[in-house]
């Protein structure tokens, strides 16, 4: 079968199985809108490839020309992501350490700060909601009168309401992320380091039993943070990676990457990020949508300046896809917000991940046409 692209996924910290992904990217293509050549897309079941990898082809059929088929593989972690989502207090203390009281972890939080106040504020609600729980309790207390011996009761009467309202609000999945990739850049994960060599390998073998016109690497939330290891790594292994012949691209969406960048102890995170902005083969581009607060749309993924890859940095501009009601509605679920990049637009204005994973351009192709105003960077007028 002749591979027109070659797409390698990683989502983000999240233990969802390949399953979700490709029910997800499924219900992309059935909401796909048409586009001006009337072409059709249909996605294929989803198989397993082996342990670290399930595979679908999508089919994108243009109304004149031949079908483009596109090898759409989700590299697994998952299960790497699972052994760190304990819901229990134990768990949860051990996550406050590293997130709140680690040099490394507080150094980041100082640069994330001046960069993307939103991603800072958003990475301290935890601790914000527990502080505001104990001081609730504590005026509690002393507006009943009660004995100057009731502030040592205070941290344990805190305990339920502060249990109750994080489960409530969901702000533990902010402190699971925030913690783990805090361990990341301490060195303190032996088992995902393992993982990123071991898909690094994976990406290697499946471009050479299938060679194709793209091959795409795409990463979205924390999972940018992978795609850029596996993909530098990949190439540092494997130096035939992509021959000449062979548009290699990288695709980031609502990414992360500062959250280990900036981190003091992060040093081969961010050669491998240097390597990339360094690779001429490359095209990197980044969708980050300024409204995200659980992204760095200000912060180029590449953080430090580019070298000698093409990169564009941008927002979807989610508002242009949808109607006025629905964008309000997207933007009150921040959640919700930073999933929509993996979900079709409402009508064809711009962003589209269907098009961008299994469409006819590659991403080289679309950097060429880029218009001379368009810059790498996120330019401010871009703020939704």
């Amino acid at each position: 079968m002749s591979v027109h692209r070659l797409v390698f996924f990683f989502g983000g910290f999240d233990p969802k199985t390949p399953r979700h992904y490709h029910r997800l990217y499924r219900a992309a293509a059935r909401a796909h809108p048409p586009g001006p050549g009337g072409e059709t897309v249909n996605v294929g079941p989803r198989q397993s490839h082996d342990a670290l990898t399930d595979v679908w082809d999508v089919q994108w059929r243009p109304a004149q020309g031949g079908p483009l088929t596109t090898r759409y593989a989700v590299l697994r972690w998952d299960d790497i992501v699972l052994r760190h989502w304990g819901r229990g207090l134990r768990r949860v203390l051990a996550d406050w350490r590293l997130m709140y009281l680690r040099r490394g972890a507080l150094h980041a939080l100082a640069r994330i700060h001046a960069a993307a106040p939103a991603c800072f504020w958003l990475g301290n609600l935890p601790l914000l909601l527990a502080l505001a729980c104990l001081a609730t309790v504590g005026l509690a207390g002393a507006g009943l009168g009660l004995a100057p011996g009731w502030a040592a009761l205070a941290l344990p009467g805190a305990l339920p309401l502060w249990r109750g309202l994080e489960r409530r609000l969901d702000t533990e999945w902010l402190l699971r992320l925030y913690a783990f990739t805090c361990a990341q850049g301490e060195g303190a994960l032996p088992d995902l380091e393992a993982r990123l060599d071991a898909l690094a390998d994976t990406l290697a073998a499946q471009a050479r039993a299938h060679p194709a016109h793209e091959l795409l690497v795409v990463g979205h939330s924390t999972g940018a943070i992978l795609a850029a290891a596996v993909l530098a790594r990949a190439l540092r292994r494997h130096p035939e990676l992509a021959p000449a012949g062979t548009a290699l691209g990288l695709l980031t969406l609502g990414h992360c990457t500062p959250l280990l960048a900036w981190q003091p102890r992060a040093a081969q995170f961010r050669a491998e990020l240097t390597q990339l902005a360094n690779t001429t083969a490359l095209t990197w581009w980044d969708y980050t949508a300024p409204a995200d607060w659980a992204a760095f749309a200000q912060t180029p993924p590449w953080t430090e300046g580019t070298g000698q890859a093409r990169c564009h940095a941008t927002s979807p501009r989610f508002h242009q896809t949808m109607s006025g009601p629905a964008y309000a509605a997207l933007k009150a679920d921040r959640q919700a917000l930073h999933l929509h990049y993996l979900r079709a637009p409402e009508r064809a204005a711009g962003y589209d991940p269907i098009t961008l994973t299994a469409g006819p351009q590659t991403l080289a192709e679309r950097h060429a046409a880029l218009a001379p105003a368009d810059t790498p960077a996120l330019r401010p007028s871009e703020t939704r």
